[in-house]
Protein backbone atom coordinates (compact mmCIF):
# COMPACT_ATOMS: atom_id res chain seq x y z
CA UNK A 1 0.00 0.00 0.00
CA UNK A 2 1.38 3.40 -1.07
CA UNK A 3 1.05 5.52 1.57
CA UNK A 4 0.92 9.47 0.81
CA UNK A 5 3.81 12.14 1.28
CA UNK A 6 3.80 14.25 4.03
CA UNK A 7 3.39 16.88 2.14
CA UNK A 8 1.08 17.29 -1.28
CA UNK A 9 2.71 18.05 -4.72
CA UNK A 10 1.22 21.02 -6.44
CA UNK A 11 -0.44 19.11 -9.72
CA UNK A 12 -1.64 22.55 -11.06
CA UNK A 13 2.61 24.24 -11.07
CA UNK A 14 3.63 21.78 -13.57
CA UNK A 15 4.32 22.90 -17.14
CA UNK A 16 2.71 19.70 -18.25
CA UNK A 17 -0.70 18.96 -17.29
CA UNK A 18 -0.37 14.64 -17.15
CA UNK A 19 -0.62 13.12 -14.17
CA UNK A 20 -0.65 9.72 -15.59
CA UNK A 21 -0.22 7.93 -18.98
CA UNK A 22 -2.46 5.86 -20.22
CA UNK A 23 -0.99 2.49 -21.84
CA UNK A 24 -3.22 -0.10 -23.44
CA UNK A 25 -3.92 -2.61 -26.20
CA UNK A 26 -7.27 -1.22 -28.73
CA UNK A 27 -9.93 -4.08 -29.40
CA UNK A 28 -9.06 -5.39 -32.94
CA UNK A 29 -12.34 -4.49 -35.55
CA UNK A 30 -12.05 -5.98 -39.25
CA UNK A 31 -14.79 -4.82 -41.72
CA UNK A 32 -16.29 -2.75 -43.73
CA UNK A 33 -16.60 -0.07 -41.41
CA UNK A 34 -14.21 1.41 -39.01
CA UNK A 35 -15.65 1.72 -35.51
CA UNK A 36 -15.19 1.36 -31.76
CA UNK A 37 -15.72 -1.75 -29.85
CA UNK A 38 -18.04 -2.25 -26.35
CA UNK A 39 -14.04 -2.19 -24.69
CA UNK A 40 -12.92 0.22 -26.39
CA UNK A 41 -16.13 2.59 -25.67
CA UNK A 42 -16.12 1.19 -21.93
CA UNK A 43 -12.33 2.36 -21.67
CA UNK A 44 -12.82 5.87 -22.97
CA UNK A 45 -15.50 5.87 -19.87
CA UNK A 46 -13.15 5.14 -18.10
CA UNK A 47 -10.39 7.23 -18.65
CA UNK A 48 -13.12 10.09 -18.44
CA UNK A 49 -14.32 9.17 -14.99
CA UNK A 50 -10.91 8.34 -13.92
CA UNK A 51 -9.87 12.52 -14.29
CA UNK A 52 -12.51 13.36 -13.16
CA UNK A 53 -11.81 12.06 -9.88
CA UNK A 54 -8.21 12.58 -10.06
CA UNK A 55 -9.41 16.36 -10.33
CA UNK A 56 -11.40 16.53 -7.00
CA UNK A 57 -8.71 14.64 -5.30
CA UNK A 58 -5.76 17.46 -6.75
CA UNK A 59 -5.56 21.25 -7.08
CA UNK A 60 -5.00 20.27 -11.05
CA UNK A 61 -6.83 23.09 -13.22
CA UNK A 62 -8.58 20.73 -15.13
CA UNK A 63 -7.64 22.61 -18.63
CA UNK A 64 -6.44 19.58 -20.08
CA UNK A 65 -6.78 16.35 -19.02
CA UNK A 66 -5.11 15.30 -16.52
CA UNK A 67 -4.18 11.74 -17.70
CA UNK A 68 -2.99 10.79 -21.35
CA UNK A 69 -4.91 8.55 -23.69
CA UNK A 70 -3.95 8.55 -27.10
CA UNK A 71 -6.78 8.34 -29.83
CA UNK A 72 -5.09 9.08 -32.84
CA UNK A 73 -2.74 5.79 -33.17
CA UNK A 74 -4.17 5.07 -36.60
CA UNK A 75 -3.98 8.33 -38.22
CA UNK A 76 -1.70 10.93 -36.33
CA UNK A 77 1.82 11.07 -38.03
CA UNK A 78 2.96 12.01 -34.92
CA UNK A 79 1.45 9.92 -32.83
CA UNK A 80 5.08 8.25 -31.34
CA UNK A 81 6.05 11.46 -30.55
CA UNK A 82 3.16 12.01 -28.45
CA UNK A 83 3.11 9.11 -26.54
CA UNK A 84 7.00 9.13 -26.02
CA UNK A 85 6.73 13.07 -24.97
CA UNK A 86 3.80 11.60 -22.10
CA UNK A 87 5.69 8.82 -21.40
CA UNK A 88 9.04 11.53 -20.04
CA UNK A 89 6.91 13.88 -18.62
CA UNK A 90 4.03 11.96 -16.81
CA UNK A 91 4.18 11.21 -13.19
CA UNK A 92 2.58 7.97 -13.21
CA UNK A 93 2.04 4.84 -15.39
CA UNK A 94 -1.02 3.25 -15.70
CA UNK A 95 -1.07 -0.11 -17.82
CA UNK A 96 -4.37 -1.82 -18.81
CA UNK A 97 -4.05 -5.04 -18.39
CA UNK A 98 -6.27 -7.23 -20.90
CA UNK A 99 -5.79 -10.87 -22.33
CA UNK A 100 -4.34 -8.65 -25.43
CA UNK A 101 -1.97 -5.94 -23.94
CA UNK A 102 0.70 -8.57 -23.44
CA UNK A 103 1.07 -9.61 -27.33
CA UNK A 104 1.60 -6.29 -28.42
CA UNK A 105 4.92 -4.89 -29.48
CA UNK A 106 4.16 -1.15 -28.80
CA UNK A 107 2.70 -1.83 -25.56
CA UNK A 108 5.72 -3.44 -24.68
CA UNK A 109 8.22 -0.29 -25.65
CA UNK A 110 6.25 1.96 -24.05
CA UNK A 111 6.15 0.01 -20.45
CA UNK A 112 10.34 0.02 -21.78
CA UNK A 113 10.20 3.28 -22.18
CA UNK A 114 8.87 4.01 -18.84
CA UNK A 115 10.73 1.17 -16.64
CA UNK A 116 14.25 3.25 -18.40
CA UNK A 117 12.96 6.52 -16.95
CA UNK A 118 12.29 4.77 -13.61
CA UNK A 119 16.12 3.87 -13.68
CA UNK A 120 17.53 7.02 -14.94
CA UNK A 121 16.30 8.20 -11.41
CA UNK A 122 17.49 5.70 -9.74
CA UNK A 123 20.61 7.14 -10.06
CA UNK A 124 20.38 9.59 -8.19
CA UNK A 125 17.61 8.35 -5.79
CA UNK A 126 17.55 4.83 -4.93
CA UNK A 127 14.99 4.92 -2.26
CA UNK A 128 12.36 5.64 -4.66
CA UNK A 129 9.23 3.68 -5.25
CA UNK A 130 7.52 2.41 -7.94
CA UNK A 131 5.52 4.53 -10.24
CA UNK A 132 3.62 1.88 -12.42
CA UNK A 133 -0.43 1.29 -11.10
CA UNK A 134 -1.74 -1.43 -13.03
CA UNK A 135 -5.39 -1.85 -14.02
CA UNK A 136 -7.06 -5.47 -14.80
CA UNK A 137 -9.37 -4.62 -17.15
CA UNK A 138 -10.27 -8.77 -17.28
CA UNK A 139 -10.37 -10.67 -14.22
CA UNK A 140 -6.48 -12.00 -13.43
CA UNK A 141 -7.45 -15.21 -14.12
CA UNK A 142 -7.61 -14.47 -17.96
CA UNK A 143 -3.78 -12.94 -17.89
CA UNK A 144 -0.69 -14.39 -19.08
CA UNK A 145 1.84 -12.30 -17.66
CA UNK A 146 5.12 -11.80 -18.63
CA UNK A 147 8.09 -11.81 -15.77
CA UNK A 148 8.34 -7.90 -15.95
CA UNK A 149 4.26 -7.58 -15.03
CA UNK A 150 4.21 -10.12 -12.29
CA UNK A 151 6.83 -8.36 -10.61
CA UNK A 152 4.52 -5.00 -10.18
CA UNK A 153 2.18 -5.17 -7.80
CA UNK A 154 -1.66 -5.26 -9.27
CA UNK A 155 -3.66 -6.22 -5.73
CA UNK A 156 -4.69 -3.06 -3.89
CA UNK A 157 -6.08 -3.69 -0.46
CA UNK A 158 -9.01 -1.24 -0.64
CA UNK A 159 -10.29 -3.11 -3.75
CA UNK A 160 -12.91 -5.20 -3.33
CA UNK A 161 -12.10 -9.03 -4.35
CA UNK A 162 -14.52 -9.36 -7.55
CA UNK A 163 -12.30 -6.33 -8.69
CA UNK A 164 -9.20 -9.19 -9.34
CA UNK A 165 -11.96 -11.94 -9.96
CA UNK A 166 -13.93 -9.63 -13.30
CA UNK A 167 -11.47 -6.78 -13.75
CA UNK A 168 -13.02 -3.17 -14.60
CA UNK A 169 -14.36 -4.11 -17.76
CA UNK A 170 -16.44 -7.38 -16.21
CA UNK A 171 -17.36 -5.37 -13.17
CA UNK A 172 -19.27 -2.92 -16.11
CA UNK A 173 -20.41 -5.49 -18.05
CA UNK A 174 -21.88 -7.49 -14.99
CA UNK A 175 -24.17 -4.68 -14.45
CA UNK A 176 -22.29 -3.79 -10.89
CA UNK A 177 -21.91 -0.18 -11.01
CA UNK A 178 -21.69 0.95 -7.79
CA UNK A 179 -18.93 -1.35 -7.05
CA UNK A 180 -17.40 -0.17 -10.58
CA UNK A 181 -17.43 3.40 -9.74
CA UNK A 182 -15.28 2.86 -5.91
CA UNK A 183 -13.00 0.84 -7.52
CA UNK A 184 -12.40 3.81 -10.24
CA UNK A 185 -12.21 5.98 -7.37
CA UNK A 186 -9.91 3.99 -4.78
CA UNK A 187 -7.97 3.78 -8.17
CA UNK A 188 -7.74 7.76 -8.63
CA UNK A 189 -7.00 7.82 -5.15
CA UNK A 190 -3.78 5.26 -5.96
CA UNK A 191 -2.87 7.07 -8.62
CA UNK A 192 -2.52 10.26 -6.93
CA UNK A 193 -0.66 8.70 -3.97
CA UNK A 194 1.86 7.24 -6.24
CA UNK A 195 2.79 10.17 -7.54
CA UNK A 196 3.24 12.36 -4.52
CA UNK A 197 5.48 9.65 -3.30
CA UNK A 198 7.51 8.79 -6.40
CA UNK A 199 7.80 12.74 -7.71
CA UNK A 200 9.34 11.56 -10.32
CA UNK A 201 11.18 13.82 -12.80
CA UNK A 202 10.98 14.29 -16.25
CA UNK A 203 13.74 12.89 -18.67
CA UNK A 204 14.80 13.36 -22.12
CA UNK A 205 13.13 11.39 -24.67
CA UNK A 206 16.54 10.72 -26.34
CA UNK A 207 16.03 7.92 -23.13
CA UNK A 208 13.93 6.49 -25.54
CA UNK A 209 15.98 5.40 -28.37
CA UNK A 210 16.25 1.65 -29.62
CA UNK A 211 12.86 0.89 -27.38
CA UNK A 212 12.60 -2.89 -26.97
CA UNK A 213 9.50 -5.63 -26.29
CA UNK A 214 9.96 -6.59 -22.62
CA UNK A 215 7.15 -8.86 -22.67
CA UNK A 216 9.21 -10.84 -24.60
CA UNK A 217 11.59 -13.84 -23.67
CA UNK A 218 15.32 -12.98 -23.13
Amino acid sequence: MVQAASQEIQFSDSSDPHVFCMSYARTPWKGVRERRGLSDLALEEFYTRLCGNIVQLTDHDGVEPPGFLDQGMDVGADWENRIKHALATCRVFVPIFSTRYFTLEWCGKEWDAFARRQKEQLRTRPYTGNAIVPVLWVGEQYLTMPPVATQVQYAIPDLDKPYLQAGLYGLKQAGRHALYRRTVWSLAETIVKVAQQTSLPPCDVELFQDLRNVFEGE
